[in-house]
């Protein structure tokens, strides 16, 4: 079995933390206080910007910014103070992507050189391009944070790329409950924001795909997919290296053999021997989280029974521990953005 995924074990890169530190020092926040407990050091992360940040460390940086500043809106301020070129080579290659479409894919497929806790995905129906932005329970409460953070992103990337967005031109549906604060986004995202719903996304008019951008520049963009393709492969093999501590292996094997238990954390923590609350605290001490993990070996044991070309899609989607065939076929493009019979027709 394959050493877990960046997604996993890796939150965000360094410069992250860097800007939210270049970010809270204009308020008198200092970069000690935010690091507080985290076992960062300013020095390191200015120094190496790209090394990885677990979820551990994270987390202790979340805590202390919002204690630091519990004002409700800045996470959605963060996120707007952040423009492309805080996302290094990637985006530099949607800045220079010849239309939004382009753009789109591009994020679509290097995302993860940035961030491995939100999933980003994209589809289409008959009217919009559908922006799909999901944790896996990972972030736990702090969702609602990062998901704010992401959408001042949002709305800042795509005013520089397309100029103004002005109200009702986009569709939010935020799978948060509506607070006081979200006032700030019907101000600038109009009437079309949905809270409560069972996904984060945000969906724009189809046509805007075809969208040129006004710094398009394909030399330059090639450059930079280039560079991007580099660091995911970079970030694949620094994963495929770390070595795996015993505890994270027994925990993996055990979750193979209680995957398609309706209750799998209850009973691998039975397994080991220990409550699902102190199996849940000893991950988080790795910056896991067992939603992560079982997602991670679904999605490999999927394709390798996919591959195998012996089981039914029905007979795979219950050795998985999916309700139905439908709920499996949904996972399986989350985590692909194909269906299992797309990725089948792939297959030599």
């Amino acid at each position: 079995m394959p050493s877990h995924s960046p997604f996993i074990s890796n939150a965000v890169i360094a410069h992250y933390v860097v800007s939210v530190i270049d970010f809270m020092a204009p308020r008198g926040v200092c970069a000690q206080a935010l690091l507080a407990n985290t076992g960062l050091r300013e020095v390191d992360l200015r120094q190496a910007p790209d090394q990885p940040i677990t979820l551990v460390a994270l987390f202790e940086l979340l805590h202390n910014l919002h204690t630091e500043d519990p004002s409700p809106t800045l996470s959605f301020e963060y996120g707007l103070s952040l423009q492309l070129s805080h996302h290094g080579f990637l985006g530099y290659a949607l800045q220079s992507s010849q239309t939004l479409g382009d753009a789109l894919q591009l994020a679509h497929d290097f995302a993860q050189t940035r961030s491995q806790i939100i999933r980003f995905s994209t589809h289409q129906d008959a009217d919009c391009a559908i922006i799909r932005l999901e944790d896996h329970g990972a972030l736990e409460h702090w969702y609602a944070h990062v998901i704010e953070a992401l959408l001042g992103c949002f709305y800042s990337i795509g005013n520089t790329l397309l100029g103004p967005i002005g109200p009702n031109q986009v569709t939010l549906d935020l799978a948060l409950a509506e607070q006081a604060h979200h006032h700030v986004l019907k101000h600038l995202f109009g009437s079309n924001v949905r809270f409560n719903c069972p996904v984060t996304e945000i969906s724009v008019p189809i046509s805007w795909l075809d969208t040129p951008l006004p710094k398009s520049d394909p030399q330059l963009a090639a450059l930079a997919e280039a560079r991007c393709r580099d660091e995911l492969a970079h970030n694949q093999q620094y994963a495929s290296f770390q070595p795996q501590p015993v505890f994270i292996k027994t925990v993996l094997s055990a979750i193979s053999q209680h995957i398609a238990s309706a209750d799998a954390q209850a009973q691998v923590a039975q397994s080991l021997h220990m409550t699902p609350r102190t199996l849940h605290r000893r991950l988080a001490q790795h910056g896991l989280q067992f939603k992560m993990l079982l997602d991670e070996l679904r999605q490999h044991q999927a394709k390798a029974l996919l591959q195998s070309r012996r089981e039914s899609l029905a007979s795979i989607a219950l050795a998985l521990g999916y309700s139905d065939q439908a709920n499996f076929v949904r996972a399986f493009k989350r985590w692909t953005n194909q269906t299992p019979g797309q990725f089948l027709r792939t297959l030599p």
